[in-house]
């Protein structure tokens, strides 16, 4: 049975890092996310939601390509699953557009 792990829950109003920072399982060789977005407020707002990997837990990077959700402009559900990269992962929101917030949450699984 999967690990689970809450990353967010309820309204980001600033773009985010490390809203979790994982040491992920030794068995462990994938980390998937399910998001749920049900609200978004401002002007074209819009919001990435992404994973760092870190082999030290304190030197942070993007996988190439990055492993990201695409841009969520509307509200909604989605999951995706990420191959493990290095042992340690942390969740990054970036929040574009004016006065964006975002409501909802986000769990971990992995």
């Amino acid at each position: 049975m999967p690990t689970s792990d809450v990353i967010f829950s309820g309204t980001i109003t600033q773009t985010t890092v490390a809203t979790v920072n994982k040491t992920l399982p030794a068995t462990a060789s994938w980390v998937a996310v399910a998001l749920n977005v049900t609200a978004m407020t401002g002007t074209s707002p819009a919001a990435a939601f992404r994973l760092q990997w870190s082999m030290d837990g304190a030197t942070w990077c993007e996988a190439s390509p990055p492993d990201a959700f695409d841009p969520i402009t509307t509200p909604g559900a989605v999951i995706k699953r990420f191959d493990a990269k290095a042992g340690y992962w942390r969740a990054v929101c970036e929040l574009t557009g004016t006065n964006t917030t975002v409501t909802g949450s986000a769990n971990s699984y992995s």
